[in-house]
C-alpha cells in the first residue's frame, strides 16, 4: 500500500501498455497492413485508432513478408520512412536466438519501446499437431519475460481458428495457453470477406474491454462513423442548407417536403421527434429550434446563427460558433483487395 508506484505508460491509450500482447485475425484480413500502420504511428507520435500515442522507437519482424513487399507496403502508408523504425523480415524461433536477437537490437537502440512480431508460428519451433496448452504458454511466457525484462510492449501478430465460436477470443489459433500467457488480446474480424468493415476486440489486464467497428480503405485502418454520428451529421448539413436563407417557421410536414428537395427524406412524425431529442446538440451547431403550438397545429421554428444576444438560447447553449464537431458526409474511397 504505501510502495509508490509508476502509472502504466500506455504505447497506445487503452489499447496497448508494456508487456505481451497477441494480434488476432483470419488470413487476409488487413492484420499486418494495421502492424505497419501501428508502427508508423507511435515512431510519428501520431494518432492510432483515433487514440494517442506515446513517441517511441519501433521494431518491426515482418516474417512473412521479403523485402520487395515489405518497401511497396511501407510506401503505401508513408512517403518517408519516420526516425526510429527499424524493419527486419528474419529472425530465429523461440529458445533459439530469437531473445538474444531482440536485445542485442535493443542494447543498440535504446529507444525501441515496441516490437511487432508479424507472426507468431514463424518463429514457433512446434508444428500443428504438437502444440499443447503448456507449449502454447512456454512459448507465450518466453515472449512475456522478454518483454518485462525489457520494459517493452511486444505485440506477436497471429492467425485464428476456422471454427466459429460465440466468444471473439475463443477464435484464437491454439489453446488458452497463449492468451492466458499474454497481456492482453486484440481480435480483428472482418463481418463480411468482400467489404472493409471490421470489428476490433480488445481485452487485458491493463486496459478496459473494447469492441469497435473499424473501416479498411487505401491500405489504412480507422474507426468507422457510427450510423447515429453519421445521421446527426447529415440532418445538421441539411438544415444549415436550408437556414442559409433565413428562418424556418412552419409544420413538420412542411420542413419534410423541403428536406425531400435536397435528397433528405423523413417521415413528418419521425423528424419532428428526432429534432426535439436532440435540440441540445443542433443548438451546440449553431441551429436553435422552438415548438410552438396553436388552436390547429404544432410549429416548428428553427434559425442558424449567433445567439450570443441575451436570448435565453444564447444563454443555455453559447455562440453558434462553438460547434459540435461532426463528421462530413464520407466520399466513396477506393478499396484495394485486403492483405494478410
Amino acid at each position: 500500500y504505501a510502495q509508490p508506484l509508476e502509472p502504466v505508460e500506455y504505447l497506445v491509450d487503452g489499447l496497448l501498455a508494456p508487456g505481451l500482447y497477441i494480434l488476432g485475425g483470419s488470413p487476409k484480413v488487413g492484420k499486418s497492413w494495421m502492424a505497419l500502420q501501428l508502427c508508423l504511428a507511435v515512431c510519428g507520435g501520431l494518432a492510432f485508432l483515433g487514440r494517442k500515442t506515446t513517441r517511441a522507437e519501433v521494431l518491426y519482424l515482418a516474417l512473412e513478408d521479403g523485402p520487395q513487399r515489405l518497401h511497396s507496403r511501407a510506401l503505401r502508408l508513408a512517403d518517408t520512412a519516420p526516425e526510429g523504425l527499424h524493419l527486419c523480415h528474419r529472425a530465429a524461433p523461440i529458445g533459439q536466438g530469437l531473445e538474444r536477437q531482440i536485445e542485442a537490437q535493443l542494447a543498440e537502440y535504446p529507444h525501441i519501446r515496441l516490437i511487432v512480431l508479424d507472426t507468431l508460428q514463424k518463429v514457433r519451433c512446434v508444428n500443428g499437431s504438437g502444440m499443447s496448452y503448456i507449449s502454447d504458454y512456454e512459448d507465450a511466457g518466453a515472449l512475456k519475460a522478454l518483454a518485462d525484462r525489457n520494459g517493452i510492449c511486444l505485440l506477436v501478430v497471429h492467425h485464428l481458428r476456422k471454427m466459429a465460436d460465440d466468444d471473439p477470443f475463443n477464435r484464437l489459433s491454439g489453446t488458452n495457453g497463449l492468451a492466458g500467457a499474454a497481456d492482453g488480446t486484440l481480435i480483428l474480424m472482418r463481418n463480411k470477406r468482400r467489404d472493409g468493415i471490421a470489428t476490433l476486440y480488445a481485452t487485458g489486464r491493463d486496459i478496459e474491454d473494447v469492441e469497435e467497428e473499424l473501416e479498411f480503405a487505401d491500405c489504412r485502418w480507422s474507426r468507422a462513423v457510427p450510423q447515429e454520428q453519421l445521421q446527426l451529421a447529415l440532418v445538421v448539413n441539411a438544415l444549415k442548407k436550408l437556414l442559409a436563407a433565413g428562418e424556418f417557421r412552419g409544420t413538420a410536414t412542411e420542413l419534410a417536403a423541403q428536406l425531400e428537395s435536397q435528397g433528405s427524406y423523413w417521415s413528418p412524425a419521425i423528424l419532428s421527434k428526432y429534432l426535439q431529442s436532440h435540440d441540445e446538440t443542433l443548438a451546440r451547431c449553431g441551429i436553435l429550434l422552438e415548438t410552438k403550438r396553436t388552436n390547429s397545429k404544432r410549429l416548428l421554428c428553427l434559425r442558424y446563427g449567433d445567439t450570443s444576444d441575451g436570448s435565453d438560447g444564447g444563454d443555455r447553449y453559447g455562440k453558434a460558433g462553438d460547434m459540435l464537431s461532426l463528421p462530413s458526409q464520407p466520399s466513396p474511397a477506393s478499396r484495394p483487395s485486403l492483405a494478410s
